[in-house]
Parts: structure tokens; sequence; C-alpha cells
């Protein structure tokens, strides 16, 4: 069964699965569903129709599932999901979704998002993405698997950070950023792969190789982001993170960082 403090308020409604604890002054909402040894911090609200998988860690004063910040929000019913084994530390926010999108601000498994950072409405985390301290992400930012996003860095709403991308600190990230690629600066602009994550993540040294080629194709020779697109797509790489970061050109809508 949960472990309840006496000071926490549990809603008639809430939903929280064995071995769960809620800290003092705890206050979750009748929509609410916690998974399996999820530990929820003292001072922390978690509202709306919300759903926490199992072994997260939530800190104190996490505000989690209220009202997206959007003029365009009329209180239709949307909701917050948080991954299995992610850790959300203290002041952080996730808001709920708006209208004009899935309805769900989606957070992956075993992610960590730092103390401060925000995550808006109908943003799309996947797994094991990072934000360090006070990183904020606009209303339906999407980061692939393992970014990286610095402390103090703000993401435009609508931006995309492809796979294993990492941001650097007190950054503006305007556009998209590729997959694999490293970006600083206000605005951000690119300096180099994420070599780093990229053997963190165990990816292979010959997809490595590849990346780096692709890199120098769209960055570092004379080529507007067209050509050096026709290129790549001429090249015809089978390596799936070269497919990868080629469709991602394609399919930006606001541009690449470059």
């Amino acid at each position: 069964m949960a472990t309840i403090h006496s000071t926490a308020i549990v809603e008639a409604g809430a939903e929280l699965a064995e071995g769960v604890q809620v800290g003092p002054y705890a206050i979750i909402g009748p929509g609410v569903r916690v998974g399996r040894g999820t530990q929820i911090g003292s001072h922390s609200i978690l509202e709306g129709k919300t759903e926490i998988g199992a072994d997260c860690r939530i800190g104190s004063h996490v505000v989690i599932g209220a009202p997206p910040q959007d003029v365009k929000y009329h209180g239709e019913e949307t909701r917050v999901e948080i991954g299995d084994g992610t850790i959300i530390r203290e002041f952080a926010s996730v808001h709920r979704a708006s209208v004009g999108g899935e309805g769900v601000t989606r957070v992956g498994a075993r992610c960590f998002l730092m103390a401060y950072t925000h995550v808006a409405h109908d943003c799309q985390l996947g797994e094991q993405v990072i934000l360090v301290n006070a990183a904020a992400l606009g209303g339906h930012v999407v980061l692939e698997r393992f970014v990286i996003v610095s402390g103090m860095t703000a993401v435009h709403p609508f931006a995309r950070l492809g796979e294993c991308a990492y941001i650097g600190g007190c950054s503006a990230v305007r556009q998209d950023v590729l997959p694999y690629v490293k970006v600083s600066g206000n605005p951000a602009k690119p300096f180099g792969l994420n070599l780093v994550g990229l053997r963190r993540n165990g990816f292979p040294s010959e997809t490595i190789h590849a990346l780096q080629h692709a890199y120098r194709v769209v960055f570092s020779q004379e080529l507007n982001t067209s050509q050096a697109l026709a290129q790549l797509e001429q090249e015809a790489s089978p390596i799936p993170e070269v497919q990868r970061f080629r469709a991602f050109i394609r399919q930006s809508s606001r541009g690449v960082s470059k």
C-alpha cells in the first residue's frame, strides 16, 4: 500500500499504486494516477488528468498537470504522462496539454528534469532526455531520445530537437536542431557532432564516422541546405542514423539551426 504523510492531501479519485510515498503537504488531485514505487516530495502538486509511471522521483515543490499557459485553452480535458523511472527535481513544472495538439504533454522514461525546469503544454520528450537547471521548453516542442538541454536555455515553441542533440548553456533555440549535433548561443549555432553523447549511448564507430561526413556536407561545405540535402540523398548512405539525419532536414518546417 501507499505511504502518505499525515499532512498530505490525496483527493478521492486519485489512484496510488503499491509502494508510492507521498511527502508532507503534497496535494494529489482526483484525476491523478501514480505508478508503483514512485516517491512524491513535500509541497508538490499533482493535478488534472496526470499519469506518473513506476519508480519515478518527484522532488519538493514540483507542479505537474497544471493548466497550460495558453490563451486558447478554455478548460478542455487534456493530459500529462510521465514515463517510468523519470526524476523531476524541485520547483520544476510540467503543464498539461492545450488544444491543437495530441491532447497530451508527454515526458518519456528515465528522463531527468533538474530544478526549476519547465515543460510547457503539448511538449513531447523521448526517453532519457536531460533538462539542466532552469531550462525552459515552449509549447509543442519535441525532444527526441537522449537530448540534453543545458541550463538557462530557452527553446522556441514548435521547435524539434533531434536524437542525441546537445544544447549548450544560456542558449536561445529558435529553429530545429539536427540529430547528433551540438549547438550553442543566441541564436543557437552548430559547433560539431555530439561525440560524447554518441559514444556514451553506444553508437558504433562506423555510424559516428558516417555522421561526421554528413555533418561536413551540411555545415562545412559551401552548400545551402537544399544543396546539402540533395548531396546526402544522392550518396544514399545505408546507415540508419544518416538516413534519420537527412530525413530530419527534409521534414523540418522551421528550418534547421546553421
